[in-house]
């Protein structure tokens, strides 16, 4: 999972963009948007809540430094079903 991780920042820094799902300990299905804010050369992770499995409604977004959001991914990486796809 380390080189997988490494290579998803490595194409943020190129301008790619990813979701992120997993199902957390409750067995609920969560969702995220990932990508570089390239103006302020922050990670962006923007909660996307689910019905049915479906994007439902955009929440939150959150800012991370490179080490923070490396850190992140590993944390979400831990639970059952992680997936990232990179977006068309």
């Amino acid at each position: 999972m380390d080189d997988k991780i490494h290579k998803i920042i490595t194409e943020l820094d190129y301008g790619s963009a990813y979701t992120i799902t997993y199902t957390d300990s409750d067995g609920e299905e969560k969702c995220y948007d990932l990508w570089l804010d390239k103006e302020n050369t922050i990670y962006r992770l923007q909660n996307i809540y689910l019905l049915d499995g479906k994007p439902e409604e955009i929440g939150e977004t959150f800012g991370y430094n490179k080490s923070e959001i490396t850190r992140k991914l590993f944390e979400l990486s831990a639970y059952d079903q992680f997936d990232v796809r990179e977006w068309d």
